[in-house]
Protein backbone atom coordinates (compact mmCIF):
# COMPACT_ATOMS: atom_id res chain seq x y z
CA UNK A 1 0.00 0.00 0.00
CA UNK A 2 1.01 3.71 -0.81
CA UNK A 3 3.91 3.30 -2.58
CA UNK A 4 2.82 5.95 -5.28
CA UNK A 5 4.64 9.09 -4.73
CA UNK A 6 3.68 11.55 -2.30
CA UNK A 7 1.67 13.56 -4.72
CA UNK A 8 -0.02 11.02 -6.37
CA UNK A 9 -0.69 9.99 -3.03
CA UNK A 10 -2.11 13.19 -1.67
CA UNK A 11 -4.80 13.33 -4.41
CA UNK A 12 -6.08 10.08 -3.94
CA UNK A 13 -6.27 10.83 -0.30
CA UNK A 14 -8.30 13.86 -1.27
CA UNK A 15 -10.46 11.83 -3.66
CA UNK A 16 -11.10 9.18 -1.41
CA UNK A 17 -12.13 12.01 1.26
CA UNK A 18 -14.15 13.97 -1.50
CA UNK A 19 -16.34 11.10 -2.57
CA UNK A 20 -16.83 9.50 0.82
CA UNK A 21 -17.83 12.59 2.44
CA UNK A 22 -20.44 13.50 -0.38
CA UNK A 23 -21.55 9.68 -0.02
CA UNK A 24 -21.72 9.04 3.75
CA UNK A 25 -21.18 13.10 5.43
CA UNK A 26 -18.20 13.69 7.58
CA UNK A 27 -19.79 12.07 10.70
CA UNK A 28 -20.27 8.80 8.68
CA UNK A 29 -17.17 8.82 6.89
CA UNK A 30 -14.80 6.37 8.45
CA UNK A 31 -11.35 6.94 8.21
CA UNK A 32 -9.99 2.93 7.90
CA UNK A 33 -12.11 3.13 4.87
CA UNK A 34 -11.21 5.92 3.74
CA UNK A 35 -7.39 5.04 3.58
CA UNK A 36 -8.12 1.60 2.51
CA UNK A 37 -9.71 3.13 -0.58
CA UNK A 38 -6.95 5.73 -1.22
CA UNK A 39 -5.00 2.43 -1.07
CA UNK A 40 -2.90 4.11 2.36
CA UNK A 41 -2.54 2.99 6.01
CA UNK A 42 -4.02 5.06 8.57
CA UNK A 43 -0.45 5.90 9.58
CA UNK A 44 0.39 7.32 6.23
CA UNK A 45 -2.93 9.43 6.47
CA UNK A 46 -0.82 11.66 8.91
CA UNK A 47 1.84 12.79 6.74
CA UNK A 48 -1.19 14.23 4.21
CA UNK A 49 -3.59 15.61 7.24
CA UNK A 50 -3.54 16.07 10.66
CA UNK A 51 -7.62 15.19 10.85
CA UNK A 52 -9.96 13.75 9.06
CA UNK A 53 -11.78 17.57 9.79
CA UNK A 54 -8.22 18.86 8.45
CA UNK A 55 -9.14 17.08 5.10
CA UNK A 56 -12.65 18.30 4.99
CA UNK A 57 -11.26 21.55 5.48
CA UNK A 58 -9.04 21.65 2.57
CA UNK A 59 -12.42 20.74 0.05
CA UNK A 60 -14.05 23.52 1.39
CA UNK A 61 -12.07 26.76 3.09
CA UNK A 62 -11.21 27.96 -0.62
CA UNK A 63 -14.97 28.25 -1.47
CA UNK A 64 -15.55 29.76 2.01
CA UNK A 65 -12.38 32.41 1.48
CA UNK A 66 -14.21 32.93 -2.39
CA UNK A 67 -17.62 33.71 -0.98
CA UNK A 68 -16.28 36.06 1.60
CA UNK A 69 -13.90 38.01 -0.69
CA UNK A 70 -17.47 38.67 -2.79
CA UNK A 71 -18.74 39.57 0.80
CA UNK A 72 -16.07 42.52 0.96
CA UNK A 73 -16.35 43.49 -2.41
CA UNK A 74 -20.02 44.19 -1.81
CA UNK A 75 -19.96 45.51 1.47
CA UNK A 76 -17.38 47.95 0.22
CA UNK A 77 -19.75 48.89 -2.79
CA UNK A 78 -22.74 49.51 -0.19
CA UNK A 79 -20.40 52.11 1.79
CA UNK A 80 -19.95 54.17 -1.28
CA UNK A 81 -23.23 54.43 -2.04
CA UNK A 82 -23.52 55.97 1.18
CA UNK A 83 -21.23 57.90 0.79
CA UNK A 84 -23.15 59.27 -2.51
CA UNK A 85 -26.65 59.47 -0.48
CA UNK A 86 -27.66 56.54 -3.27
CA UNK A 87 -29.42 54.74 -0.59
CA UNK A 88 -31.95 53.29 -2.89
CA UNK A 89 -28.64 51.35 -4.87
CA UNK A 90 -28.34 49.60 -1.41
CA UNK A 91 -30.83 47.03 -1.02
CA UNK A 92 -31.03 46.54 -5.10
CA UNK A 93 -29.90 43.32 -5.70
CA UNK A 94 -28.80 43.03 -9.92
CA UNK A 95 -28.82 40.37 -11.96
CA UNK A 96 -25.43 40.50 -12.22
CA UNK A 97 -24.56 41.02 -8.90
CA UNK A 98 -26.63 37.49 -8.38
CA UNK A 99 -25.43 36.11 -11.30
CA UNK A 100 -21.68 36.15 -10.57
CA UNK A 101 -22.55 34.28 -7.34
CA UNK A 102 -24.49 31.44 -9.08
CA UNK A 103 -21.40 31.43 -11.16
CA UNK A 104 -19.43 31.05 -8.14
CA UNK A 105 -21.47 28.78 -6.76
CA UNK A 106 -21.50 26.31 -9.64
CA UNK A 107 -17.87 27.15 -10.09
CA UNK A 108 -17.26 25.47 -6.46
CA UNK A 109 -20.37 23.01 -6.42
CA UNK A 110 -18.83 20.26 -4.69
CA UNK A 111 -17.18 22.39 -2.08
CA UNK A 112 -20.97 24.04 -1.34
CA UNK A 113 -22.74 20.69 -1.52
CA UNK A 114 -20.25 19.35 1.22
CA UNK A 115 -21.00 22.55 3.55
CA UNK A 116 -24.75 22.50 3.21
CA UNK A 117 -25.34 18.45 3.41
CA UNK A 118 -22.29 16.50 4.62
CA UNK A 119 -20.64 19.30 7.39
CA UNK A 120 -22.27 18.02 10.33
CA UNK A 121 -19.61 17.00 13.43
CA UNK A 122 -17.13 20.03 11.69
CA UNK A 123 -16.75 23.93 12.33
CA UNK A 124 -18.32 24.16 9.26
CA UNK A 125 -21.62 22.92 10.15
CA UNK A 126 -22.99 26.58 11.07
CA UNK A 127 -21.38 27.79 7.97
CA UNK A 128 -24.93 29.41 6.37
CA UNK A 129 -25.68 31.03 9.80
CA UNK A 130 -22.31 32.31 9.54
CA UNK A 131 -22.55 34.01 6.88
CA UNK A 132 -25.87 35.52 7.20
CA UNK A 133 -24.57 36.66 10.75
CA UNK A 134 -21.39 38.29 9.02
CA UNK A 135 -24.66 40.02 6.29
CA UNK A 136 -26.32 41.06 9.06
CA UNK A 137 -23.70 42.66 11.28
CA UNK A 138 -22.49 44.65 8.12
CA UNK A 139 -26.42 45.75 7.44
CA UNK A 140 -25.96 47.25 10.78
CA UNK A 141 -23.23 48.93 10.32
CA UNK A 142 -24.60 50.41 7.04
CA UNK A 143 -27.86 51.32 9.41
CA UNK A 144 -26.13 53.41 12.21
CA UNK A 145 -23.60 55.16 9.39
CA UNK A 146 -27.21 56.26 7.53
CA UNK A 147 -28.79 57.26 11.28
CA UNK A 148 -25.44 59.38 11.80
CA UNK A 149 -26.56 61.22 8.49
CA UNK A 150 -29.54 61.85 8.63
CA UNK A 151 -30.94 59.81 6.46
CA UNK A 152 -34.43 58.29 7.42
CA UNK A 153 -35.10 54.37 6.60
CA UNK A 154 -37.76 52.40 8.47
CA UNK A 155 -35.88 49.90 11.43
CA UNK A 156 -35.87 46.08 11.89
CA UNK A 157 -34.36 44.99 14.70
CA UNK A 158 -31.56 42.51 14.67
CA UNK A 159 -33.78 38.71 14.41
CA UNK A 160 -35.74 39.93 11.05
CA UNK A 161 -32.71 40.98 9.42
CA UNK A 162 -31.05 37.89 10.35
CA UNK A 163 -34.62 35.71 9.08
CA UNK A 164 -34.56 38.31 6.13
CA UNK A 165 -31.27 37.29 5.05
CA UNK A 166 -31.30 33.76 6.19
CA UNK A 167 -34.54 33.50 3.61
CA UNK A 168 -32.52 35.21 0.65
CA UNK A 169 -29.07 32.90 1.37
CA UNK A 170 -31.82 29.96 1.65
CA UNK A 171 -33.57 30.69 -2.19
CA UNK A 172 -30.02 30.79 -3.35
CA UNK A 173 -28.22 27.53 -1.82
CA UNK A 174 -31.46 25.78 -3.54
CA UNK A 175 -29.91 24.89 -6.12
CA UNK A 176 -26.98 22.84 -4.77
CA UNK A 177 -29.10 20.82 -2.16
CA UNK A 178 -31.68 20.05 -5.11
CA UNK A 179 -29.21 19.59 -7.75
CA UNK A 180 -30.40 22.23 -10.17
CA UNK A 181 -28.18 22.70 -13.59
CA UNK A 182 -26.62 25.78 -13.60
CA UNK A 183 -28.80 26.71 -16.62
CA UNK A 184 -32.06 26.60 -14.81
CA UNK A 185 -30.54 28.33 -11.43
CA UNK A 186 -29.60 31.07 -14.04
CA UNK A 187 -33.28 31.43 -15.18
CA UNK A 188 -34.47 31.69 -11.85
CA UNK A 189 -32.34 34.85 -10.68
CA UNK A 190 -34.58 37.25 -12.07
CA UNK A 191 -37.65 36.05 -10.17
CA UNK A 192 -35.23 36.26 -7.02
CA UNK A 193 -33.97 39.17 -7.82
CA UNK A 194 -37.90 40.69 -8.33
CA UNK A 195 -39.06 39.28 -5.33
CA UNK A 196 -36.07 40.51 -2.96
CA UNK A 197 -35.53 43.94 -4.23
CA UNK A 198 -39.46 44.66 -3.81
CA UNK A 199 -39.49 42.91 -0.26
CA UNK A 200 -36.22 45.09 0.90
CA UNK A 201 -37.46 48.74 -0.42
CA UNK A 202 -41.16 48.16 0.92
CA UNK A 203 -40.02 46.80 4.65
CA UNK A 204 -37.36 49.56 4.76
CA UNK A 205 -40.11 52.47 3.00
CA UNK A 206 -37.89 53.41 0.41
Amino acid sequence: MGYGTYETTHENVIKSGKRLFMQNGYERTNLRELCKEAGITTGSFYRHFASKEELFGYLVQPAIDGLYKMYDASKELCFDSIETECIKELWKISNDTLQNLVDFIYQNFDSFKLLLECADGTKYSSFVNDVVTMEVQNTLKMLDVMHERGIIVKDLCENEFHMLSHAFLSCVFESVMHNYGREDTLAYVHTMVEFFNAGWQKVLGL
